[in-house]
Formats: C-alpha cells, sequence, structure tokens
C-alpha cells in the first residue's frame, strides 16, 4: 500500500472519482455512484462546472443529500452527506490539475518536515488486488498506531491521549487557504476570491455545497478526509513552531486524524504540548476534547483502547451462538459503538454464513442481535446481514413476517437515522412489501424518478443527462434474495486480522 500523496495527478483523480472514495460507509449493493461519477467526469473534462450553471447553488439549502446516522440509540446523532456529485467531480478535478496537486503534495512534505509529529491517516491506497483501499487505512492502524505506540514504551514512559470536539463539523472552510497558502497570503484582500488558488477553489466548493456556510466540511467521504488532512497537517505545523519555543527536545506524537497520542517522558511537557495545541486549534476554530483527554505513566496498557483490552481480557470460547452473542451484549454495555464490537459482529458474521449447524433457539438469537444493532448503530449493516441468515431459518413465513414487524417496530423508536432505514428496507424488502420507508433514499428502490440532490442551478440540458442516470443497479434490485448473499456479506467483512488476532 501507498499514501495518497505518492500519487500523481492522473492516479490521484482516478482515485477520488471510485464509488467507494465518494461515499466511505457502508450502503446496500445495488447502490452504485459510479456511472453517474464517470458521466460528469466526462462532461467536464473539457469544461468547467461554471459552463453549466444557471443560477449559484448557494442559493439552495438542499444541495447535498443528508443521511443520520443515531450514534447511541437515543439522541446523539451524526450526519453523513451524499455530496452533489456535480460540485464533487468538479472539486477532484480542481485538486488533480498538475499544478495545484504538486502544491498540495509539496504542502504535505512540509507538515511532515518534523519527524518527531507523525501523521499516520492520510488516505492509502491499496496495492493489492486482493486488498480494497479501506482494508489498507485499517492496517495503517494498527501498523502505525497501536503498534507504534507500544514500541515507543522503550523510549517515553508517559501518554497523553486527546481528539478534537466535533473535527469535520467545526472545521474553517476558509482555514483550508491558510493551510495551503499562508494564512498571511490567504488573507490578502486580493486574494480572498481569487479562484486561482487552490485552497479558494476547495473553500468555493465548499460553500456551494453548504448554503454558503463556511464552518464545517461533509463527513463520509476519502476526499473530505484528506482536505481535512490538509487543515490538520497545517496545525502540526503551527505545533512544530510552539515546541520549539518552549524549548521541548524530548516528545514523540502520533497523530491519526483527530486524535493524538503524546508520548513525554514527564507530565509537565506533555501539558505544555497539548495547551500548545489547544491555543493552535482555538485559533482554527477547533477544540479539544476534554472528556476524552487522558494520561497514563503505563504506556503499553494505554497504547491499547480499552475495548479492546476489556475483549481481550473476558472473551471466551463460547459453547455456541447464544453465549458468544451474550458475550458481545455484554461487550457493547461496557463499550458501545465501539470499534472491537465492529470487529467482532463482522467476524460472528463471517462463521454464521459458514456454519451448517442447526440452532434450536433462533428466536433468542434474532433478539440479541437486534438489542445490540438497537444500542449500537455503528454496527447496523453487519447486524442486518446476520438477522437476514438467522431470519432465514424460520420455516413459518407467518412467524417470520411477525417476527420482522417486531423488528423493524423496534428500530422505529431510534430517532434520527436514515442510515439504519436504509439496511432495514433491505431486510424487510423482499420479506414484507407492506413496510414502507418514507426516506427519499429509501423511495429510490421503486422509484427512479426521486432526486437526492438538487440540480436546479444547472442548465437543463447537463441537468437531465445526470438526472437520467441512477444511482440504483435494478438488476441488483429484481435478482435481490431475501436472505443477503455472500458478495453482499464478503463486501461487508474487511480482514480482521490486521486489528484484533
Amino acid at each position: 500500500m501507498k499514501s495518497i500523496i505518492e500519487l500523481n495527478e492522473n492516479e490521484a483523480r482516478q482515485f477520488f472519482l471510485k464509488e467507494k472514495n465518494y461515499v466511505n460507509f457502508d450502503l446496500p449493493v445495488y447502490f452504485s455512484f459510479q456511472n453517474l461519477l464517470n458521466l460528469i467526469d466526462e462532461n467536464l473534462k473539457e469544461k468547467k462546472l461554471s459552463d453549466y450553471k444557471n443560477n449559484n447553488p448557494r442559493d439552495f439549502d438542499d444541495i447535498n443529500y443528508f443521511i443520520l446516522n443515531n450514534k447511541d440509540g437515543k439522541y446523539a446523532w451524526r450526519q453523513f452527506q451524499l455530496i452533489n456529485p456535480a460540485i464533487y467531480v468538479s472539486l477532484v478535478h480542481c485538486i488533480t490539475y498538475k499544478e495545484n496537486w504538486e502544491l498540495i503534495k509539496r504542502k504535505f512534505r512540509d507538515y511532515q518536515i518534523n519527524d518527531k509529529i507523525e501523521c499516520k491517516s492520510l488516505p492509502m491506497v491499496s496495492k493489492s488486488e486482493g486488498k480494497t483501499d479501506k482494508e489498507s487505512q485499517i492496517f495503517t492502524w494498527w501498523q502505525m498506531i497501536e503498534q507504534k505506540s507500544i514500541t515507543l514504551s522503550l523510549d517515553y514512559h508517559y501518554m497523553l491521549q486527546t481528539d478534537i470536539t466535533d473535527c469535520y463539523g467545526s472545521i474553517y472552510t476558509h482555514s483550508i487557504s491558510w493551510a495551503i497558502h499562508g494564512k498571511l497570503e490567504a488573507k490578502k484582500k486580493k486574494n480572498r476570491t481569487k479562484n486561482s488558488l487552490i485552497g479558494v477553489a476547495i473553500d468555493n466548493h465548499l460553500q456551494d455545497m453548504s448554503y454558503g456556510q463556511t464552518n464545517g466540511i461533509p463527513q463520509g467521504s476519502t476526499l473530505m478526509d484528506l482536505i481535512a488532512e490538509i487543515v490538520l497537517g497545517y496545525v502540526d505545523e503551527l505545533l512544530t513552531i510552539k515546541i520549539v519555543k518552549l524549548g521541548i527536545l524530548d516528545y514523540r506524537i502520533l497523530r491519526y486524524r483527530d486524535d493524538y497520542r503524546i508520548f513525554t517522558n514527564n507530565p509537565f511537557n506533555a501539558a505544555q504540548i497539548t495547551k500548545a495545541l489547544s491555543e493552535i486549534l482555538s485559533d482554527m476554530g477547533l477544540k479539544l476534547n476534554i472528556g476524552k483527554t487522558e494520561a497514563s505513566d503505563n504506556v503499553i496498557k494505554s497504547s491499547l483502547k480499552p475495548d479492546k483490552r476489556y475483549w481481550i481480557t473476558n472473551r471466551r470460547i463460547a459453547e455456541n451462538k447464544q453465549k458468544w452473542l451474550i458475550q458481545l451484549f455484554l461487550l457493547s454495555e461496557q463499550f458501545p459503538n465501539s470499534g472491537t464490537l465492529d470487529t467482532q459482529m463482522k467476524f460472528f458474521l463471517e462463521v454464521l454464513k459458514k456454519s451448517k449447524k442447526d440452532d434450536s433457539n433462533i428466536e433468542s438469537l434474532i433478539s440479541l442481535v437486534t438489542e445490540i444493532a438497537y444500542r449500537n448503530p455503528r454496527v447496523v449493516p453487519t447486524s442486518i446481514m446476520i438477522l437476514s441468515l438467522l431470519i432465514e431459518k424460520i420455516t413459518d413465513k407467518d412467524n417470520k413476517k411477525q417476527i420482522l414487524k417486531k423488528i423493524h417496530s423496534k428500530f422505529q423508536q431510534i430517532p434520527n437515522s436514515t442510515f439504519l432505514k436504509i439496511w432495514l428496507q433491505r431486510l424487510t424488502f423482499k420479506l414484507d412489501t407492506s413496510i414502507i420507508y418514507d426516506e427519499l433514499i429509501c423511495q429510490l428502490i421503486i422509484n427512479n424518478d426521486i432526486q437526492l440532490w438538487n440540480f436546479d442551478w444547472l442548465n437543463d440540458s447537463f441537468k437531465q443527462k445526470i438526472k437520467n442516470k441512477s444511482i440504483i443497479v435494478q438488476s441488483e434490485v429484481q435478482t435481490l434474495k431475501a436472505i443477503v448473499t455472500n458478495k453482499e456479506i464478503d463486501n461487508m467483512i474487511v480482514n480482521n486480522a490486521y486489528n484484533y488476532e
């Protein structure tokens, strides 16, 4: 695997225009954005998006499509966005023009000049046909953060961990220009609207998709991950300057996106560095999450996330599927929505797929999986696939429909969760057509005329081309089975060996 900044401009454009990078969270198999992205890419090769505009997209507040994802089964939620594909492709083109891409790569080299501050979260590209880009990113976390942290225990006695509160939702879009062109240069009056500056062009694209707002960037695409890294890399650069002024020499910092691990040999230096980081972030409109800031003089123990430590200590070889799910339920009680739970639910799915054993307690297994998913929305996609396999084992059709309605009724109690309903529809679509979903993205399966994004700011010709390109693969819908296929399961299961074995 290699980092995104090792690619040339053509390779980078191809990378960002892959549908799995346009939307990097899981959706059912019948969603596909590739043909739409290809169509827009082809039309923008010789022209700019401005050539197709009739109006300013900032005059509309429904440019992107929002997918709410509940975080705790209660009232906390995360907002994913499907970026308006016309603006997305235009932004990809701007960033990957040769001179712009070379400038961005140079800036990342500047950000990384201090080898004591290591960023390990740049988007990764798989070199292997058998491994996805997402798997490469997970391997990076395991190898470069967790394992590197353990290794650093030889050199440092103290580790402080912290992260940024609502990082993507708080990024000030003007700060992207500061990061690329320097704050003083970017703030000059003549440069603030100079679209030939890539920082300004990125800022303008972000405002175009956000009703002119300058706070926050969309979450849910690899391109936005890169843009966040531009800002956070600039923070790394500024932090280096502050640490030099403080005269601190004996330290190391590992950063994975907005998570920081600060290694020192005394608590005072760690506190000074954290204070300096907090001051820099404040100037950028960002702030540290005090509730997630903790320090320890046990570096190895702290290098492992608490949920992983719990699972290593408490997991037992289960005699049957029910006891295994009870263990996972107890894990979810201790560490809701944790990465370990997500990984272990996928492992359960993989084993269930291969299992030939008849289970006499199917309904109790269904109840356990439903409860885990209800309390831990992060594992909803995997849980839906598990439920599909379990429900298939029920032979009585009336009983099957009754259980399905109970599952649907329970999940209906969760507020703010379009994401859940997308996956719930996958479970119910072929089993009970009486269950209706009112979300636009769910209605697409039966009505191709529905538009997720507002294109009224484009000229009629280009708008019609886009509208004619569906993101639903009807052949997948028509051949869809009640039980999830091996293809769907394989798409869901990411190689877990790097994380927990």
